[in-house]
């Protein structure tokens, strides 16, 4: 990365932490780091997306923290909700993305808090999610909004961008890319933090 790239990245990401940091929306400071909440998700455990996974299991963010799984370096954590088309656009790219990132030690995770109708996301929604956007990375049921400490549901998409051994969240990207690329933002704050 040229001088200048690393500049620009750099400044970007200030930019970023800056427009996310403070405030849920609830008027609660976020927290700092990311904390080890447990969900009911749909885990691929085949690598072919997940059909003929119907049934959830019950995990723990600290599955995916570098503790417990050495060679990761970030997590990054999407918050998406049915009535948002710029999390569709977002969860159609993210199984070309996440192939591109893993490998490289970004875990990626979605967490879906609601549904079409702005009611909480279930089980039968969170599924249809993952299959319909066919996504190889645990889907979240959120149905109790626990990723609100972190996230404005009025500001979606949302990504949180976490450092997998100190936990400290390094940055909060809110809103839709408005390019060609859904992913652009993000591609750009991971390659910065991952050089």
């Amino acid at each position: 990365m040229s001088a200048r790239s690393t500049a620009l990245a750099a400044a970007l990401v200030t930019a970023l932490a800056a427009a996310g940091c403070g405030d849920t929306g609830t008027g609660t400071p976020a927290p700092e780091t990311l904390e080890d909440l447990e969900f009911r998700a749909f885990v691929d455990s085949d690598g072919d997306g997940l059909s003929g996974n119907d049934t959830p299991t019950t995990i723990r963010l600290s599955e995916y923290f570098a503790a417990n799984r050495p060679g990761t370096k970030i997590i990054m954590l999407n918050a998406a909700a049915g009535w948002c088309a710029p999390c569709m656009r977002e969860a159609s790219a993210l199984p070309a993305f996440a192939a591109e990132y893993e490998p490289r030690g970004v875990v990626v995770l979605t967490a879906v808090f609601q549904d079409q109708n702005t009611q909480p996301a279930d089980e039968a929604f969170a599924k249809t999610w993952a299959d319909t956007f066919m996504l190889p990375v645990p889907t979240l049921i959120d149905t109790e909004f626990q990723t609100s400490r972190y996230f404005d549901a009025n500001a979606m998409p949302a990504n949180l961008f976490v450092d997998a051994e100190t936990l400290e969240i390094l940055t909060t990207a809110t809103g839709a890319e408005t390019g060609d690329d859904p992913m652009k933002e993000y591609r750009e704050l991971l390659d910065f933090y991952l050089q």
